[in-house]
C-alpha cells in the first residue's frame, strides 16, 4: 500500500495538546459531514463569491451583522488576503499609506504589490514587547497629509490593544483629514461575540479584517474582511479577484459561516469559560515562579486580551518551548523570555489541567528580567522605495555578511510575522544578530541562511 506522509504527520500531531492556532484546537464545531461530498465549485445550485447571491451571499449577511459591517466578504488565504485587500482597493500606485513599525509582514508584500509608497509609524518597546502610541499615529499622520490609509494592528500576539478612546480619535481625525482607517484584527475575530474589548467596527474603521482560524473554530486559513460602507465592495473584490484563485474553497467558507453560527450560539458563554481558563493558568504559572510580562505593559496604557495566556520564563521562551514539546504540547510562541499560549474556545478541562500539570512540572530557572520603561525605537535607514526594491535586480548574501547592504525581501521572525527589514530599507548588525540568534526554523526571507540584497 502507498505511504501517506502527510495523514501520518497530521494523525501523530492531533494527539498532541494544542495551546496554538487553529482556534478550533482539533475540534469541530458541528458535527462532521463527509468533506468530499460537500467540496464543490460555482454551479447553479451553490454560489458564487465574487457575485454571491445565493448562500454565500446570505452567510455574509449575516456575519456583517454580527460585527456591525454593511459588508462582509469570505477569504480563504487567511487575514493576509484581507490586508492586501484593505490597503490596495481604490489605490494607485504611488499613494502612500501610513503603516506602524510593527505590522505584519502582508502589509508590506501588499505595498510591494500595489505599488504603495509606506510612511512608517515608529514603535515603542518593552523588552520583546512592542507598541505604537496614539500620539505618533498622529504625528505621522499630520505629517503626512498626502496619505490615503493609515492602518492599525488591534489585537497583537500578546492580545495587547491600543485603547479604544485612542482609536476613535485616530479614526476622527482620518475622516477630517480624508483618509481611511483599515485595521488588523486578525488576532480579534471572537471580539464581536462577548467580552470587555470592543471590535474595530465599533471605534470607526473603515476596514477591518479577522482570522476565524485563529480565535474562532474555523479551518486553518479562513478568514473575513468587513467594510464599514456598502460602496465599498465592488473595489475589494476588484482586487480579490486580481490576487486570489478563482476557486474558492466552499469548505473554508463553510467553516466560516459555521464558526459564526457557533459562535452566536455559545459564544458568550465559551469566551466567559475561556477567561477562567486563562486566568487558571496565568494564577498557576504565577504561584509555580512564572511572572506575567503584561503587568508591566500595561503601564504603556494597552488593554490585553484576557483569553490569551502569557508568561515570563526565566531559562527563556524557547526552552520552555521545548520542555512542553517533550510532553505532548505546543504553544503558540516564543520570543524573548515570553510565551504565548492561545487557548481554544473549545478546549477541554482536561487539556487545561494537562497545561496546568506542565507550568508546575516545568521549575522556572534563572531570572526574568523585563524592562519597565519604554524606548521609543528608531527607524531603519531607507534608501529606495519598498516595490523599486523587491523588484531590482538582487544577488543572493550569506545573513552573516548582509549588515550594510539593501534589503530586496522582507526578513524576520515567524511568529509573530513583523519584518525586521523591509525591501529598501538598509540591513542593520543588530539585525543580522537578531536573525541569526533566531535560528533558521524560526525566520522567514532567510532561507538556507541567506538574505536577498540589491545588486550593487
Amino acid at each position: 500500500m502507498a505511504s501517506r506522509p502527510m495523514r501520518e504527520m497530521l494523525e501523530a500531531a492531533s494527539l498532541r495538546t494544542s495551546a496554538h492556532m487553529p482556534g478550533h484546537g482539533g475540534k469541530a464545531p458541528f458535527p462532521l459531514p463527509d468533506f468530499y461530498r460537500l467540496d464543490t465549485t460555482e454551479i447553479p445550485a451553490t454560489d458564487d463569491l465574487y457575485a454571491a447571491r445565493n448562500g454565500i451571499a446570505r452567510a455574509q449577511t449575516l456575519y456583517a451583522a454580527c460585527c456591525g459591517a454593511e459588508e462582509t466578504v469570505f477569504l480563504h488565504n487567511g487575514s493576509t488576503q484581507g490586508i492586501h485587500v484593505m490597503l490596495e482597493m481604490g489605490m494607485r500606485e504611488g499613494d502612500t499609506v501610513i503603516l506602524p513599525r510593527n505590522a505584519h509582514l502582508s502589509c508590506a508584500q501588499a505595498c510591494i504589490l500595489g505599488g504603495l509608497h509606506i510612511e512608517w509609524v515608529p514603535v515603542c518597546s518593552m523588552g520583546c514587547y512592542t507598541y505604537v502610541r496614539e500620539e505618533d499615529v498622529l504625528r505621522t499622520m499630520a505629517a503626512h497629509p498626502e496619505a490615503r490609509k493609515v492602518l492599525l494592528t488591534r489585537p497583537d500576539y500578546f492580545g495587547g490593544c491600543m485603547e479604544a478612546s485612542s482609536v476613535r480619535r485616530i479614526a476622527a481625525e482620518a475622516a477630517r483629514a480624508g483618509m481611511q482607517l483599515v485595521v488588523d484584527e486578525a488576532h480579534g475575530a471572537h471580539l464581536p461575540f462577548g467580552g470587555s474589548i470592543e471590535s474595530a467596527g465599533a471605534l470607526g474603521a473603515d476596514a477591518w479584517v479577522q482570522s476565524v482560524h485563529k480565535t474562532m473554530p474555523g479551518l486553518t486559513g479562513s478568514a473575513v474582511l468587513h467594510l464599514k460602507k456598502k460602496d465599498g465592495l465592488k473595489k475589494a473584490l476588484q482586487v480579490l479577484r486580481r490576487e486570489q484563485t478563482s476557486s474558492p474553497s466552499f469548505l473554508l467558507m463553510l467553516s466560516v459561516d459555521e464558526a459564526r453560527a457557533w459562535m452566536e450560539d455559545n459564544g458568550r458563554e465559551a469566551l466567559e469559560r475561556l477567561r477562567k481558563h486563562a486566568d487558571f493558568l496565568r494564577e498557576t504559572g504565577l504561584r509555580a515562579g512564572y511572572t506575567d510580562p503584561r503587568d508591566i505593559w500595561k503601564t504603556s496604557g494597552q488593554v490585553f486580551d484576557p483569553c490569551r495566556v502569557v508568561l515570563s520564563a526565566p531559562q527563556g521562551g524557547d526552552a520552555f518551548l521545548r520542555a512542553l514539546a517533550q510532553r505532548g504540547m505546543d504553544a503558540e510562541m516564543a520570543m524573548g523570555s515570553c510565551v504565548v499560549l492561545l487557548l481554544s474556545p473549545q478546549i477541554s478541562e482536561e487539556d487545561v489541567q494537562k497545561i496546568a500539570d506542565a507550568l508546575r512540572e516545568i521549575p522556572p530557572r534563572g531570572t526574568a528580567h523585563e524592562e519597565e520603561t519604554a524606548v521609543r525605537e528608531e527607524l531603519p535607514e531607507r534608501v529606495m522605495d519598498v516595490r523599486k526594491a523587491a523588484l531590482s535586480e538582487t544577488e543572493t548574501v550569506p545573513l552573516n555578511q548582509a549588515a550594510g547592504r539593501v534589503a530586496a525581501a522582507c526578513a524576520g521572525c515567524y511568529p509573530p510575522g513583523i519584518p525586521l527589514v523591509v525591501p529598501g530599507e538598509v540591513i542593520s548588525d543588530e539585525t543580522v544578530q537578531r536573525l541569526l540568534d533566531a535560528g533558521d526554523e524560526n525566520r522567514f526571507g532567510t532561507e538556507e541562511g541567506t538574505i536577498e540584497c540589491v545588486a550593487v
